[in-house]
Order: C-alpha cells, then sequence, then structure tokens
C-alpha cells in the first residue's frame, strides 16, 4: 500500500453519497454519509500513502462512551490512493445522530470481521501479510452540527526493522537472507484502549521481506514493541552457505519506531563479521540505526573502532496548511486571498502578489460540498498564493507536497511553484477526473527558503485549479 511516502507526504479528500433507505428507517441518522478522509503520520500503506483498495474498520460511538456500546461498530471502509474512504457496502456507511449529540470515531487498519471484545489479534510471523498496524482517534466531540467530513489521523502502533544491504560478494540476491529470532510475534490490540498485550512465549523466527534494488537489497519487518528484548533475540544473516548472527539481546522496539542500517557485505572465502551501530529511537520515518558491515574475508573487525559519525538529522515538518473552515461572505462571495483570517497558521503572511490596482483577489478560499477548505484558482485569471512566516533554518532535505483538483481535465503542473526564488518543476501529470485531488511531491527545494508561491497564469489556467494541505518538511 502506497502511505505515497510519503506515510510523505499526506492525501485528503471525500466523497458524498446519499441513503433514501437509511433516512426512512432510522430516524436518529443524519440525512447524508459521514465523508472520511484520512492522513498517516509519516508512514504501510507505501510510507505515507495508501496504495488503494486496504480495508478499513471504524467505530462511532458516544462521546466519551464506552466502544462496546458503539453507535456504529466495526464498519468496513476501503481506502482510495487519495486517502478517502469508501463505505463498501449501503448498510456500512455512518451517519451521525440526526438529534446533535456529540459522538467520537475510533478507526483502524487492516480490517477483520474477526474482533473478540473489540480487540484485534495480531501475528507478525508471517510478513507477506497485512501486518503495518494503523489506530486514529483524533476526532472527538463532533455531531452533524460539526462537518460532514471526518478526516482520521492514522498512527503506527507496531515497530519496524529496516536494513539496506549493500552486496559486494558474487553472492547472488536471491541466496541473500535475513531474519530475526528470539522476539515474541503475537499480541491483541485493544481498539478501545489502544492497549497491546504481547503474548509471552510466542516467539518464532520472522523472515524479513526481502527486496531487490538498484545494487542493494532491502529487508524489512514489522515486529512487536517490546521495552527489552531477551538473550536469544539476534538479526541472522543467511549468505549463500556462510551464518552471520547479531545479537539483540538488551535492546528495545518502540512502537511507532522504525530502525533503520546499512549493510555492506564482503567476501574473502572467510568467516562473516560485522560491526554493528546504535538504533536511533524516534518516530517512524527513515531513522538511522548505524552501520552493519559483513565480511566474509577474515572476520577482521576492528578492535578499536573509531567513533561513530553523527547520526543523520530526523525528518519533522516545518508547516501544514490546510485552510481552515471558509464562509461565504454576507454578499454571498467567498473571501479572497488578502480577505481571509481562518488559516491553519494565524501567524504567516498569505498573500496574492499578482492583485495588482484590483481591489480583491480573484483567488479565492473556499469549500464545496465534497471538499473542504482550499485556495479556488479560477480560469483565465492572473493570481498567486505567496506562503511568508516560516523558518528552515537548520533544516536540510526540504520536500513540499500539496494536494490540486482541477474542474475539468488538466495537468497539474499549470500551476506553477515558487520556492523562495526558485521555480520548481512541477511533474507533468494529468488531471482526468474534475474536482478530485491528487497529491505533488517537490523535493531539491532552496534551503534556507522563507517562502512558497502558488502562481495561476491567466493563459495556461483554462480549467480553475484547488490547492489544499500544503505541507513543508525537512531534515533536522
Amino acid at each position: 500500500m502506497k502511505i505515497k511516502h510519503f506515510l510523505g507526504l499526506t492525501a485528503l479528500t471525500s466523497l458524498a453519497f446519499t441513503s433514501c433507505c437509511n433516512e426512512e428507517t432510522n430516524e436518529w441518522k443524519s440525512t447524508d454519509p459521514i465523508q472520511f478522509s484520512t492522513a498517516i503520520a509519516t508512514t504501510r500503506v507505501t510510507d505515507n500513502a495508501w496504495n488503494g483498495g486496504e480495508k478499513v474498520g471504524i467505530f462511532m460511538k458516544a462521546h466519551n462512551g464506552n466502544l462496546t456500546n458503539a453507535l456504529s461498530a466495526n464498519m468496513q471502509y476501503q481506502a482510495s490512493m487519495t486517502g478517502e474512504l469508501t463505505h463498501t457496502a449501503i448498510g456500512e456507511a455512518i451517519y451521525f445522530p440526526s438529534d446533535g449529540s456529540q459522538v467520537d470515531f475510533v478507526a483502524y487498519y487492516p480490517f477483520t470481521s474477526n474482533l473478540k471484545d473489540n480487540s484485534l489479534a495480531i501475528d507478525v510471523a508471517d510478513q507477506t501479510k497485512e501486518l503495518d498496524l494503523l489506530y486514529a482517534t483524533n476526532n472527538t466531540g463532533l455531531s452533524n452540527t460539526s462537518s460532514s467530513k471526518v478526516s482520521l489521523n492514522f498512527e503506527h502502533k507496531l515497530a519496524r526493522i529496516v536494513l539496506n544491504i549493500k552486496n559486494e560478494t558474487s553472492t547472488r540476491a536471491s541466496d541473500i537472507k535475513v531474519s530475526l529470532a528470539g522476539t515474541d510475534t503475537k499480541a491483541t490490540f485493544d481498539l478501545a484502549n489502544a492497549a497491546l498485550a504481547t503474548q509471552t512465549g510466542s516467539a518464532a523466527t520472522i523472515n524479513c521481506k526481502m527486496t531487490a534494488q538498484t545494487n542493494t537489497m532491502k529487508a524489512e519487518a514489522i515486529v512487536l514493541p517490546v521495552e527489552k528484548l531477551g538473550s536469544t533475540a539476534e538479526l541472522i544473516f543467511t549468505i549463500g552457505t556462510e551464518t552471520y548472527k547479531h545479537s539483540l539481546a538488551g535492546s528495545a522496539l518502540n512502537a511507532s519506531t522504525s530502525y533503520s542500517y546499512e549493510a555492506t557485505i564482503t567476501d574473502n572465502s572467510g568467516k562473516p563479521a560485522v560491526i554493528v551501530g546504535q538504533a536511533t529511537i524516534t518516530d517512524w520515518i527513515k531513522v538511522s540505526g548505524g552501520d552493519i558491515n559483513i565480511d566474509l574475508g577474515g572476520g577482521n573487525v576492528d578492535p578499536d573502532p573509531d567513533p561513530e559519525d553523527p547520526q543523520p538529522g530526523v525528518e519533522q515538518t516545518v508547516f501544514e496548511e490546510g485552510f481552515g473552515d471558509p464562509q461565504k461572505k454576507t454578499n454571498k462571495y467567498w473571501p479572497s486571498i488578502n480577505e481571509y483570517t481562518g488559516w491553519d497558521n494565524s501567524t504567516f503572511t498569505f498573500t496574492d502578489n499578482l492583485l495588482g490596482s484590483n481591489a480583491y483577489s480573484t483567488a479565492s478560499v473556499r469549500s464545496t460540498s465534497a471538499l473542504n477548505g482550499h485556495v479556488w484558482f479560477a480560469s483565465g485569471k492572473d493570481a498567486t498564493l505567496e506562503i511568508k512566516g516560516f523558518s528552515t533554518t537548520g533544516y536540510t532535505k526540504l520536500k513540499l507536497s500539496y494536494d490540486i483538483a482541477a474542474n475539468s481535465s488538466a495537468n497539474q503542473n499549470a500551476i506553477v511553484v515558487k520556492c523562495g526564488t526558485k521555480t520548481m518543476t512541477v511533474p507533468s501529470v494529468n488531471i482526468t477526473t474534475a474536482n478530485t485531488y491528487q497529491t505533488v511531491q517537490l523535493s531539491d527545494l532552496p534551503e534556507g527558503l522563507t517562502s512558497i508561491e502558488f502562481i495561476s497564469n491567466a493563459s495556461a489556467n483554462s480549467a480553475g485549479f484547488r490547492v489544499d494541505n500544503v505541507k513543508l518538511v525537512g531534515t533536522k
């Protein structure tokens, strides 16, 4: 599943659907089904975006109520690549109570119909299955007066080990395997309180998922969190007929944490040897856990190695802007860029640099029945949205992502993007479905930038574009 890493970048859309049947037979329900969209805290789904087709389970319960008495229990929804969730059958749709009472939402992935007391059975022994446990409880106290749109922010609840292996030997990639032994593989996850209970004595060898890459291989495994691994915990490298074991005894595997190692295998017809750096504990992102140098030559290990190089920084969010909850003015027009005050980042400056002598910007902040707050660039109009007021001091490897939709078929690169003084190259990708978001991800941004600008040129914009969910990240 792609969670397009990019779980970077984040995707957000919604889909409206009305069920007359439910309206007639369920008086407690509001008229329209709730529209769900998703975001994944820096992650399965391929590191931070859905691949499409993933099944998600959703509960709606009374505000601060018990999950056992949920108003809607374990309803199956399906994720699209752009992050919206759609109920899989008419009977699976969830509605707000029509009396305006407040409710909370609980969601999880992967969906199963075999919950026991609202607990999810977990077994990570087989890495070919869907194992990346995602959980969301961010939306509470909502009602039919809040919005028909609910955004679910998922978090990883397990841990992950990733090894990037550089093979400098004649051993074929298919003859290189990595496994993890000495750690429990079974647990239950309570959806009511997010408590993970590991089944003691369920230790089994976990064969890592192996992926061939250009000149390298990647081995990865999703594992159960544990405060301290036992004395038998180890990584096992099988390289042709040779085996190397590296102890993980005493190490911690924290929830929502990814441990990344660089491994180099050399061969001089000797025994395997390895040097392992210490893993860094952080949120589930690509964080270096040190180097693993496997030598099949003479088992030569420096008895007095130099101090390890400083660990690389962590990718962090500089800012996110979702454009708030815009409302029409008293004259029934949507507020223009220079009028709007409901920005998520209230201390930032938002400007239309092509305003000229006009009293109002031709770009406005609005919403539709299916799309929440966003900036609208009208067709055939010159307008910009410049965002300033953020700092990227100390950040490297800056990346920008945003969602874009069009009123009709068009290319996403019709909206020009400038980061500081640099005009970015927006990938040429057609938008084929009207008013449906797709995510643009840009890298190689200039360091130290203090402004981001979206530019609509009248000659290039013949469709009308919507921009939402602007996100800037960097390594620090």
